[in-house]
């Protein structure tokens, strides 16, 4: 009887830990590559200036990882597209088929996918991409259907589990209302709830959600879905320390650029995560033989467009450096604009403005990658009151714009205390003329309150005019002149 007891118990405790396994699960991610298809040498937190990423080497270290961590899944938080003069010229076409030599398992559609439109970016997901692109709350306009897959089931030592991919709800304000004909974004908490809702009957064990959407509204999915167990970031190009838990939800994400691989490691036990790790690997040039694969790849593009790009036009003396309220870099691109058009004033948004550059020569790659969007220069027509209530309005919501042709004194989220255009006092009732790239003109009410009536087209493109501007004059020095004065 103690013989067959013990076989009841043995056979209870299988039974028991079949029904209920642990597991340790390993996610390999990455986001926010913006096309950095070739190693680059960061410029902040790289005192040594070591050299980092490029596809190639990114993809060897994801095989060396994966050699350490067997069954890890690689997941790509979005943006692969935009920042590189290879992207633009082929309008993503070099990333899509990059990607098909790394084969990430998963993919969510980030806002820069939409660049060179919807049905650009559907037709390089349903006739050229190998692999899953996804986005749950992604919305046909004419169907009111999903208009991508929303989302995949992975089977890992015992547990399903489901990645659901969710974009940024803010597409219509990061990127031309052109480039979304045919789709609408849907709210992310209210989708991911009933996709959630919808494959817990399905036996799905624990609910992942790889995010586009920044981490401020990553944490406010998690205070408004608390059934998701983890969220893999992107969109916020934000370097975490560690994992970070609100609301009972873990929030991962891992900065930029390709320079960083986030490793998330979480054990599971009874379909929940009990613990969770986050690392970095850093994509050190010269530790791995970069993968000759993906390498093939990017030199086929890359060869494509390196006797144009890879020009001298000109010497910079002091490196221009980008964002904040004012910078050497936004007042030479604005000081370019301006000249372009004559217009009396000239203003460039800190967000089209995507890298800096160090001292020396100036190639045409450096300034497609500085404005690689391929905006349009609009001009239009403000009176002075016009332009005070406009800066008023950007200062009181904390937003700067890089100027030319005037000065402006601000208290930051008060308001507008004085400006002045070609060093003389604004006057309410003359008439400005003003100069910006069309992404900014769609999206005036958000910076400026208020929307551009009487909007002209210049037909010059924004790289070109900066491309001109370096070899009229190919020495430049710019400094920071106090145009932009926050108080």
């Amino acid at each position: 009887m103690k013989y067959f007891n013990a076989i009841l118990i043995m056979i209870l405790v299988a039974l028991t830990s079949c029904s209920s396994p642990t597991a340790d699960i390993t996610i390999l991610h990455w986001n926010d590559f913006h096309s950095h298809n070739t190693s680059w040498v960061p410029t902040h937190y790289n005192q040594d200036k070591h050299t980092v990423g490029g596809y190639a080497l990114l993809d060897a270290y994801l095989d060396s990882l994966e050699r350490v961590f067997p069954g890890a899944i690689r997941v790509h938080a979005g943006d692969d597209f935009q920042g590189s003069p290879v992207c633009a010229v082929t309008k993503g076409a070099s990333q899509i088929e990059i990607l098909n030599a790394v084969k990430p398992d998963f993919f969510t559609i980030g806002n820069h996918e939409f660049d060179y439109t919807w049905k650009h970016l559907d037709s390089l997901r349903q006739n050229i991409a190998k692999f899953g692109m996804y986005s749950a709350n992604l919305i046909d306009d004419k169907t009111g259907e999903s208009a991508t897959p929303q989302f995949r089931v992975f089977f890992r030592k015992g547990y399903r589990f489901a990645m659901i991919a969710l974009t940024t709800p803010y597409l219509n304000e990061l990127t031309l209302p052109s480039n979304l004909e045919g789709v609408e974004v849907a709210d992310p908490a209210e989708t991911a709830r009933n996709l959630i809702s919808s494959l817990e009957s399905r036996g799905i064990d624990l609910f992942i959600v790889v995010s586009h959407m920044g981490i401020g509204l990553d944490r406010k999915l998690a205070e408004d879905v608390p059934d998701i167990d983890l969220i893999i970031g992107g969109h916020s190009h934000t370097y975490m320390r560690e994992a970070e838990q609100v609301n009972g939800v873990w929030i991962v994400q891992a900065n930029d650029h390709g320079r960083y691989i986030g490793i998330t490691k979480f054990h599971v036990e009874n379909g929940d995560i009990t613990t969770i790790d986050m690392d970095y690997e850093e994509t050190i040039a010269g530790k791995l033989r970069p993968s000759k694969d993906v390498a093939a790849v990017v030199k086929k593009y890359e060869e494509q467009v390196a006797e144009e790009m890879d020009k001298v036009i000109g010497t910079l003396e002091i490196p221009w450096r980008s964002g904040g309220d004012e910078s050497n870099l936004g007042n030479w691109i604005a000081d370019a604009f301006r000249e372009a058009t004559g217009t009396d004033i000239a203003m460039m948004n800190n967000g089209g403005i995507r890298k800096g550059l160090d001292s020396g020569p100036i190639l045409v790659r450096d300034i497609w990658e500085i404005s690689p969007f391929g905006n349009t220069l609009v001009t239009f027509e403000w009176t002075g009151e016009e332009l005070m209530n406009a800066m008023d309005f950007m200062a009181s919501r904390g937003r700067s714009m890089q100027v030319s042709g005037m000065d402006m004194m601000l208290e930051d989220k008060v308001g507008l205390v004085d400006i002045l255009v070609g060093e003389e006092q604004v006057d309410p009732e003359k008439v400005y003329t003003i100069c910006v790239n069309n992404y900014t003109a769609s999206q005036a009410e958000k910076y400026f309150g208020t929307e551009i009536n009487n909007l002209k087209e210049t037909g010059l493109v924004d790289r070109d005019v900066l491309v001109n501007a370096v070899k009229k004059d190919p020495v430049i020095r710019s400094e920071i002149e106090g145009r932009v004065i926050i108080l």
